[in-house]
């Protein structure tokens, strides 16, 4: 009983005191069992929120007599993004061998359509197993290597996902769009 009125004086003192020391805050609360909970492993904790912005060109997808059509757009999460980099484009043409190139990586895929001039704007949810959000743009005439793109997952938690849509390419984030579409070549 006299070890329970000391604690409570102590930590009433604090209290009066305005005691900045964490320290001896967190000592007198352990002498008196309670203690600070433990962090909570990745794995247990909430799915992160992504905000995912997709802005689609009113030239979007243009087919072979160059009018605008509507463009596939494939939403992944995955484990790791090293396979997803290797895949080549016709991988993601045909669901088996789309599996069979990012193996146990994949952890869901989504398709989303997207018709020209159309933004998508969602919060999307992201289990903490995923590291990487990706996505692949299925165009008619894609332009070499600007077809797909994967960003971190704290990175897209932290500061959302933008993404353009064009003719044949896509663009993630920053205002340079211009810049970085000024060398491509849509086949």
């Amino acid at each position: 009983m006299r070890t329970s009125s000391f604690l409570a004086a102590v930590l009433a003192a604090c209290a009066l005191a305005g005691c900045g020391s964490n320290g001896l805050a967190t000592t007198a609360l352990e002498a008196t069992g309670l203690r600070k909970p433990p962090e909570l492993p990745e794995a247990l904790r909430p799915p992160r929120t992504v905000a995912l912005r997709l802005h689609a060109s009113p030239r979007l997808n243009l087919d072979g007599r160059g009018q605008p059509i509507a463009l596939a757009v494939r939403l992944y999460k995955l484990r790791r993004k090293d396979a997803f980099e290797r895949a080549p484009y016709a991988a993601f043409l045909d669901p088996q061998a789309e599996r069979a190139s990012l193996g146990s990586d994949l952890i869901e895929v989504r398709e989303i359509m997207l018709v020209p001039g159309q933004r998508y704007e969602v919060s999307e949810k992201l289990g903490r197993e995923a590291g990487h959000l990706a996505l692949v743009a299925l165009f008619q005439r894609p332009a070499e290597g600007r077809w797909r793109a994967s960003v971190a997952a704290a990175d897209a938690e932290r500061e959302g996902v933008n993404i353009g849509l064009h003719a044949c390419a896509l663009t993630v984030g920053g205002s340079s769009t211009a810049a970085k579409l000024s060398s491509v070549r849509c086949q």
